[in-house]
C-alpha cells in the first residue's frame, strides 16, 4: 500500500520526501478545486519536485463547462507533460481531451462522487481505456462492498483515508458577497482569492461547517474529517492499493509522518491510537457499515411529524398577546369556537388552550373555519411557528 498527499509548496514536497510518501498531487488552481499553485509558477515547481524524486500527479479534478474549458485551453499547453506522470481526472470532456491529446498519459479517474455500484464502475473503467492505472473510490462505500470492488475491478484503488469531507458544492459564490462590496475592482479581486468560514443550519442544531470560496465556486465539509489511520490493519487486509492523506486544512505538518508510518506498519498503531493526536473532530464514516436508511428518520423533527387522530392544523402565526394563526388541514375535524385544542410545539411541549375568539383574515369574527382557511385564535404563551394542532379528546 503507497500513500499520496497534496503539495502546495516546495517546503512540504520536501517534507512529504522524508515522511516516506510515494507520490504528491500538485494542484494547478485552474484546474483544482483546492489547488494553490499559480499557472505561472506551475511547471517550474513540478520541475523542482521532480528533483526530490518523488512522482508528481496533475490534479484535474474540477468539473468544467464548454466555456470555462475554452478559456483554460491556452494554459492547458503551457503546462510541461514531460514532468507530469499521471493525471487524476474526474470530469468526462476532460477526460475525453487527455485520451485524445495525451494518449500515452497515465490516469488516475475520479469516481467518488456518484458512483457506488459496480457495473457503473466497471464501466467507466471500460471508458477509461487502457491507461487508467488507478480508480479513486468513494469514501460512502463500508469496507465488505469495498472489498468486493477492489476484487473484482482488478485494478489498483485509492480511498481517502485521512482529510476533509466535501458535503456540498456549487459554482456560485456565497460567501464573498457577503463580505465585499459589489464594485468591479473587489468582485475582481474575489476571483483571485480565496475565503474560508464556519456556517451553521438554520434547521438543526448543528454548527461549525467549514466553508471554503475560490474561483471555482464555494465548497461546504463536515464538521469532522475522514479518519481511518487507526484502523490500517484493516485496510492492508483488504488490499488497498493507495491510501490519501489530505492534511492541507490542518497546521501541525508533523502529523503527515505519523500518518505514513501508520499506513506502513499498521501494528504500531493499536498502542497510540493517531486519533489521539489528530487535531481535528473526527468520524470513521461508513467505513464498517453503511446505516444511511437508519438516519431517514431523523431527517424530520419527530416532535413536529403529523398524528392524524385528531389532528387539526399547523400553527403559521403568532402575535404576543394577540393572536395565534392557524392553517386548517383536517377534511374531518373543523376548529370552531368552544374547542378544547392541545397544541404540540416543535420542542416538545404541550399546551391546552379553549377557542374563546375565533376570526377569519379579514378580522372579522366566526363561528367555524374548515380545510385550506387560515383563522386567528386566542394567544397562548409558549407557543411557536410550526406547532401542531389537536382537538382534545
Amino acid at each position: 500500500m503507497i500513500v499520496c498527499t497534496y503539495v502546495d509548496h516546495l517546503d512540504e514536497a520536501i517534507l512529504a520526501k522524508e515522511a516516506g510518501v510515494n507520490e504528491v498531487i500538485l494542484g494547478n488552481m485552474l484546474f483544482s478545486r483546492f489547488g494553490k499553485i499559480s499557472p505561472k509558477r506551475y511547471s517550474e515547481f513540478c520541475q523542482e519536485v521532480k528533483k526530490l524524486g518523488l512522482r508528481i500527479v496533475f490534479d484535474w479534478d474540477i468539473l468544467m463547462t464548454e466555456k470555462v474549458f475554452q478559456e483554460r485551453k491556452t494554459e492547458i499547453k503551457n503546462i510541461n507533460w514531460d514532468c507530469i506522470d499521471a493525471i487524476r481526472v474526474q470530469d468526462p470532456g476532460a477526460l475525453y481531451w487527455i485520451k485524445s491529446n495525451l494518449p500515452d498519459m497515465p490516469i488516475q479517474l475520479l469516481t467518488e462522487t456518484g458512483n457506488h455500484n459496480l457495473i457503473g464502475l466497471k464501466k467507466w473503467k471500460e471508458i477509461a481505456g487502457p491507461k487508467l492505472e488507478r480508480m479513486i473510490l468513494s469514501i460512502e462505500l463500508p469496507k465488505q462492498k469495498l472489498s468486493e470492488y477492489i476484487e473484482a475491478l482488478e485494478i489498483p484503488v485509492e480511498i481517502l483515508v485521512a482529510g476533509r469531507i466535501l458535503l456540498f458544492y456549487t459554482p456560485r459564490n456565497l460567501i464573498s458577497p457577503y463580505i465585499l462590496d459589489h464594485d468591479d475592482d473587489k468582485t475582481k479581486a474575489a476571483m483571485e482569492s480565496s475565503y474560508e468560514l464556519e456556517g451553521s443550519s438554520e434547521e438543526s442544531p448543528h454548527k461549525g461547517f467549514p466553508l471554503l470560496e475560490n474561483l471555482h465556486g464555494t465548497f461546504m465539509f463536515n464538521t469532522k474529517d475522514q479518519f481511518l489511520l487507526d484502523h490500517c490493519v484493516e485496510l492492508q487486509e483488504m488490499k488497498l492499493s493507495v491510501a490519501r492523506v489530505d492534511f492541507r486544512h490542518i497546521k501541525d505538518s508533523s502529523f503527515l509522518v505519523k500518518a505514513v508510518n501508520a499506513l506502513r506498519s499498521p501494528l504500531g498503531t493499536s498502542l497510540h491510537p493517531l486519533k489521539d493526536d489528530y487535531p481535528n473532530p473526527i468520524i470513521r464514516g461508513f467505513f464498517h457499515v453503511n446505516k444511511s436508511d437508519v438516519l431517514f428518520k431523523k431527517l424530520k423533527n419527530q416532535r413536529t411529524q403529523r398524528n392524524d387522530v385528531n389532528y387539526i392544523g399547523d400553527i403559521l402565526d403568532v402575535k404576543k398577546k394577540k393572536h395565534l394563526g392557524v392553517m386548517v388541514k383536517s377534511k374531518e375535524i373543523a376548529l370552531e369556537v368552544g374547542e378544547n385544542l392541545i397544541l404540540k410545539t416543535p420542542d416538545g411541549k404541550e399546551k391546552s388552550l379553549v377557542v374563546t375568539e375565533l376570526k377569519n383574515s379579514n378580522g372579522e369574527s366566526i363561528e367555524r373555519a374548515s380545510i385550506n382557511s387560515i383563522a386567528f385564535i386566542n394567544h397562548v404563551s409558549g407557543v411557536s411557528v410550526k406547532t401542531r394542532v389537536y382537538r382534545q379528546e
